[in-house]
């Protein structure tokens, strides 16, 4: 019995041992797991990382799939770019000017035909849904109350003599190209004599004018020169003005030349001021010589001088019989078709300029086959001569 049962003070001995004991497995325990949580959290970061790289790829594949699906679709043939295509919007092309500022006249929206759902018309290549919208003015026109002189060339033409077996030629240049591609690609299909007159601070100017030239169209440069109204007015990137010298004229219209492929010959955009004066024409014209280029006179001014410079250097010369688009209607502008076609009729030839306008496509998909029915749609090289 006595040997059973232990003193107090062993008691204690023994319940400080296990006490010692349990302090020390416990630190080895804790020691153990903080030794152990150390790889773990790097486990976690890893994971994390992986996971992170995992959904950077998943969007960019994603955003890749988006954006081929919606390129591959704006460039189906028959729809026009549903964007509203702006100067602002848009990258230019490498060698468009980037030094002054695009006309403001240019700034509005060029695309304003609304995509059909479901496909296009096969026959037609358009939406037949016309969005309305205030369309961008390329040009500056005479007033209503001298529309007349809107409609005719300042400088009379000697009437053709009659030759029933001779088909009427006509040639219609359609302005202000450079901005909506989709747009120019519809009125290409419409005809492939329709020629295009490229703005050379057009942001996509280059492209356009490789895609037309590939597709059969002749291809001529739109040389922005100032207008009597400016500075209400700028005629653009590229501009010809009045307060160049010649060596300043020269160098400008070589920079424009330069800029776009393939082409054929130039018209004025704008330039009233211009176009009346005789020495810079005569500097204009002397590049076009060397270059082998012709010149059509849009006729912007009562005063224009352009085709007595022409005659002068020897250049091969056309101007505008009527402007096709002056007012954005499409019963107007084919009014204006059934004009050029009669002033064809009289002559022989004649000129029509129009722009990318929504109405101006439409009008001209609606008389496009009774336009062939009378006359023959030629390039406009085909009628220029050196004025005798």
């Amino acid at each position: 019995m006595g040997e059973k049962k232990k003193t107090s003070g062993q008691k204690k001995q023994v319940k400080q041992k296990k006490s010692s004991t349990g302090q020390k497995s416990i630190g080895k325990k804790r020691g153990k797991t903080k030794k152990e949580n150390k790889p773990y959290l790097g486990d976690e970061f890893k994971k994390i990382g992986a996971g992170l790289a995992i959904l950077l790829f998943v969007v960019a594949t994603a955003a890749m799939v988006f954006d081929f699906y919606f390129n591959e679709k704006s460039a189906r043939p028959g729809f026009f770019n549903r964007e509203q295509v702006t100067v602002a919007d848009k990258t230019p092309e490498k060698g468009a000017h980037k030094d002054k500022k695009a006309p403001s006249a240019l700034k509005k929206p060029l695309s304003g035909l609304k995509e059909k759902q479901g496909r296009p018309d096969r026959k037609q290549g358009r939406s037949d849904i016309l969005e309305k919208q205030d369309p961008p003015v390329f040009e500056i026109f005479e007033t209503p109350s001298s529309r007349d002189h809107v409609k005719r060339d300042s400088i009379e033409k000697q009437t053709r003599p009659e030759k029933h077996h001779e088909i009427p030629r006509v040639a219609i240049i359609i302005d202000d190209i450079g901005f909506d591609r989709k747009i120019a690609d519809a009125l290409n299909r419409l005809d492939k004599n329709i020629t295009f007159s490229i703005l050379p601070g057009s942001p996509f100017g280059s492209s356009v004018a490789a895609s037309l030239h590939e597709k059969g169209s002749e291809i001529m440069l739109h040389l922005p020169m100032e207008p009597e109204q400016y500075p209400e007015v700028d005629p653009g990137p590229g501009a010809i003005m009045s307060y160049m010298n010649p060596d300043e004229v020269l160098s400008q219209l070589r920079k424009n030349l330069d800029i776009l492929p393939y082409i054929r010959g130039v018209n004025n955009h704008m330039g009233s001021k211009i176009t009346a004066d005789s020495a810079k024409m005569h500097q204009i014209f002397t590049v076009l010589k060397i270059r082998n280029l012709f010149f059509i006179d849009s006729v912007t001014s009562r005063k224009s001088r352009c085709r007595s410079s022409a005659a002068l250097l020897q250049i091969p010369f056309g101007q505008r019989d009527v402007f096709l688009d002056n007012i954005q209607e499409p019963e107007y502008i084919r009014k204006q078709i059934q004009e050029l076609m009669e002033a064809a009729r009289r002559h022989g030839t004649a000129i029509g300029i129009g722009h990318p306008y929504p109405a101006t496509y439409l009008a001209l998909e609606q008389i496009i086959s009774e336009l062939r029915s009378q006359v023959q749609i030629v390039p406009a090289s085909s009628l220029v001569a050196v004025p005798g």
